[in-house]
């Protein structure tokens, strides 16, 4: 059998091609303890009144410990299965959740959901970090059980994985945290700006600008009540079927099936992500000629007449040119009437807190995860309307945050896909990083330190 030619300095292991000074190993060679987990007594109180964090599977999240929900006793911890693993190892969840990964913050107990990891002292705590969350689907396989799965603490000691020298992985792990952290702050800022938003969409959708572009206020400006909303003198208050040129029109949904037999139409990931492109269509059997009538149009609204609670009444504009697809019978399109007012603002009321207030307490249905809302709830929302020339201060304001935040939202997506491309680059040795440069410094697996907890008083 022919073998390609392997590219000088590298040669072939049962992982593929590494570099010659990398090694493969089983994880039990790089493993000082595995550590497993439990759950104090529920019957003894006191346990639960400490200043220890305790976390389970579901507090990993996006590859860190999202909150500390709980907290024990030192004599839990005597009294229990469950351990404390020192800051700076790595947590892996190996039942429920399993594969979630993340890096301790500070000394935490752990439930029978997690394994913590010690390492040996030749590879890096974060290296291992970013190799775990690197083959999340290769745990997500190695599952076993019946009601409640795992990963086997055979299978994992048995995990095998590439080894670089100490340093190269230092600067591997260095790289790979950048990135980390670019999006880290880029989410930041991502959430500034939709706070920013949410802020601007209160005080602009209920007080307005005048002419001179200051927001009004009950001090300088005058206002009146109008369906049990404060609005400013010279506003109407209007219900949604009142201000749309057509009736609002569902959708058609169809057998999914392949582009060469299909028609395209729209996912309801469209609206939850406000984001209509191909990204968020699939191909479905139709009638053309029955469908004919629902290829979406610039300006159109698409509202989700049936989600969880959090999410029903969600609502999302189309900006494009082109008809290129459907959309389906969870979705309500709604047409602005733009003599009365514009896509952008009908847009934004229906988004409006109030307004989502208003679905979440009118959506129907005996399903605990999806609620309804009909067309008549739609049409019956109540809504200001503020003059023209006015709504195009107002969405002109809203427009610039819009495009600030797409903005961000497209750099985070460049971030997210150069990290995954750098993570099947470094961490299988098809691109070698210098080891000349800074970022080299030893990596911190065996500190000592004291538990590090938040404080009760900042528990959530």
């Amino acid at each position: 059998m022919f073998h390609a030619s392997l590219p000088e300095g590298y040669k072939q292991t049962e992982i593929g091609a590494i570099p010659e000074e990398w090694k493969v190993v089983k994880f039990s060679q790089v493993c000082k303890k595995a550590i497993n987990g439990g759950t104090p007594s529920t019957k003894i109180p006191e346990y639960w009144k400490g200043r220890i964090p305790w976390i389970t599977g579901a507090d990993v999240i996006d590859q860190k410990i999202s909150k500390v929900r709980r907290y024990i006793t030192p004599e839990a911890v005597e009294n229990s299965a469950t351990h404390v693993i020192p800051k700076g190892m790595l947590l892996l969840v190996t039942r429920t959740g399993v594969g979630k990964v993340a890096i301790a913050p500070f000394d935490v107990a752990i439930s029978q959901d997690l394994t913590g990891i010690i390492p040996t002292d030749n590879i890096c705590v974060k290296y291992l970090f970013w190799i775990f969350s690197g083959v999340n689907g290769h745990f997500l396989n190695m599952n076993q059980g019946t009601s409640i799965n795992g990963i086997t603490r055979s299978d994992l000691m048995n995990f095998v994985l590439s080894l670089p020298p100490l340093p190269e992985q230092n600067r591997i792990t260095t790289i790979l945290c950048t990135v980390d952290a670019a999006i880290a702050a880029t989410e930041e800022v991502i959430a500034k700006t939709e706070e920013l938003k949410r802020g601007l969409m209160q005080d602009l959708l209920a007080k307005g600008i005048d002419e001179d572009g200051r927001v009004r206020s009950e001090e300088t400006h005058e206002f009146c009540e109008m369906q049990k909303m404060r609005v400013p003198v010279g506003w109407e208050v209007a219900q949604l079927k009142d201000v749309i040129s057509e009736k609002l029109q569902s959708g058609y949904s169809g057998y999914e099936t392949g582009e060469s037999d299909g028609i395209r139409a729209l996912t309801l990931t469209a609206v939850t992500e406000n984001r209509i492109d191909v990204s968020n269509t699939k191909y479905i059997k139709a009638d053309h000629e029955r469908v004919k009538d629902l290829f979406i149009r610039r300006n159109d609204i698409f509202i989700e007449r049936s989600n969880t609670l959090a999410l029903v009444g969600l609502a999302a504009l189309y900006e494009g040119d082109e008809p290129f697809a459907i959309y389906p019978d969870l979705l309500v399109r709604a047409r602005a009437n733009r003599e009365m007012i514009l896509p952008k603002i009908l847009l934004e009321s229906i988004l409006h807190p109030r307004s989502r207030t208003y679905f979440r307490r009118s959506a129907k249905g005996t399903s605990g995860s999806m609620k309804k809302i009909d067309q008549k709830i739609i049409g019956n929302l109540y809504l200001p309307l503020p003059p023209l020339p006015e709504q195009h201060r107002i969405a002109t304001v809203l427009s610039t945050v819009d495009r600030d935040l797409a903005a961000e939202r497209a750099h985070r997506a460049h971030l997210l896909t150069l990290k995954k491309g750098l993570m099947q680059d470094l961490l299988t040795g098809r691109k070698r990083v210098s080891l000349n440069g800074t970022g080299g410094a030893a990596c911190p697996n065996h500190e000592s330190v004291a538990t590090r907890a938040p404080p009760p008083e900042d528990r959530p």
